[in-house]
């Protein structure tokens, strides 16, 4: 007999998915699809009896961390106003099924991202503001202790400060890009580089809480408008303004209008220093983008490369470098 394969390469399957739903929600199950969006997780869409359905979100047992995030961030969360689906059930115990695991009710509807085309422009404003509001909420809670990405309020805290968050992201993106071989280093010394120009703004950047990654992923949009938010395992503690950058990024990179971002932006109404840090955090998402090429994350094996989306991601990385040095 051989021996198991290590904790971090055994990963859950349907089977486990729906062995899960039949013991806890106690009814047959008739149909279950893995959700494709998503690097971390293994989540399904699971379809019971009598037009019922859920959501099993399994976790490898080595991202137990994510996992307990999730459970933290909805029970304190939702009680808020916070639209997390209901949880229906946690088992974090890996005791009676071999992967740590959570069970959603399933919200109508689909990632914004699937459906962001056929969105009306007042449709997207309304979007906009629904989720600065929710946004609000959170960024209104107390400060953290430290600065980055925290699964509760106990920590841990990565970093001591702004600036170093924004360093780890681009150390992380070096990592990848020269693992993987396809981006040269460049790209990730240049937007190093730019970066200095704002270290005044930077250091004065507090701990705030925020939604880091309701992006054009984990909003679920239901009849033009916001049925919920999901996968909320952590919240970011620094500058808000970095998710208006990554939906930014997302929707730049995909070729999509960007007029979501700027209905957001006209919400919220930055100064001229926050729209140029803006620029400043979309650049750093390119890199990070170009950083998950050749990346395998929670898949069989890594995608093939899309040669016009790199072309499209180095065509932004420049023209983001240009606006900053304006």
């Amino acid at each position: 007999m051989t021996d198991p394969p290590p904790l971090s390469d055994v990963e859950p399957t349907e089977r486990d998915a729906a062995a899960i739903a039949i013991d806890v929600l106690h009814a047959p199950v008739f149909q279950v699809t893995r959700f494709r969006t998503g690097w971390a997780h293994y989540t399904y869409d699971v379809r019971l009896g009598g037009e019922r359905s859920a959501v099993v979100r399994i976790s490898r047992r080595d991202d137990i961390e994510a996992a307990r995030g999730a459970v933290y961030w909805s029970r304190l969360l939702r009680p808020k106003g916070i639209p997390l689906p209901e949880l229906l059930h946690a088992d974090l115990s890996m005791a009676r099924h071999a992967f740590p695991f959570i069970v959603l009710a399933r919200l109508p509807g689909n990632d914004l991202g699937v459906i962001y085309t056929q969105l009306s422009r007042p449709e997207l404003r309304r979007l906009a503001e629904r989720l600065a509001a929710i946004q609000a909420i959170v960024t209104a809670l107390p400060a953290g202790r430290g600065f980055g990405y925290a699964t509760s309020y106990e920590g841990p805290f990565a970093q001591t400060s702004w600036r170093a968050v924004v360093a780890a992201s681009f150390a992380r993106s070096r990592r990848r890009i020269r693992a993987a071989g396809i981006v040269a280093e460049s790209v990730v010394d240049a937007a190093e580089a730019a970066t200095e120009r704002f270290a005044d703004y930077l250091a004065q950047i507090k701990p705030t809480p925020f939604l880091h990654d309701i992006t054009t992923k984990n909003v679920i949009v239901h009849q033009g408008g916001l049925s919920g938010i999901v996968d909320v395992d952590d919240l970011c503690f620094g500058d808000p303004l970095l998710l208006l950058a990554l939906i930014r990024m997302a929707l730049l990179a995909h070729r999509c209008d960007p007029i979501y971002v700027e209905e957001w932006l006209d919400v919220i109404r930055p100064d001229a220093e926050q729209r140029a840090v803006l620029d400043l955090y979309t650049m750093q998402c390119c890199v990070d983008f170009m950083s998950e090429l050749g990346q395998r994350f929670n898949r069989t094996r890594a995608a093939p490369v899309d040669a016009s989306y790199l072309a499209r991601l180095h065509e932004l990385h420049a023209h983001l470098l240009d606006c900053i040095a304006r």
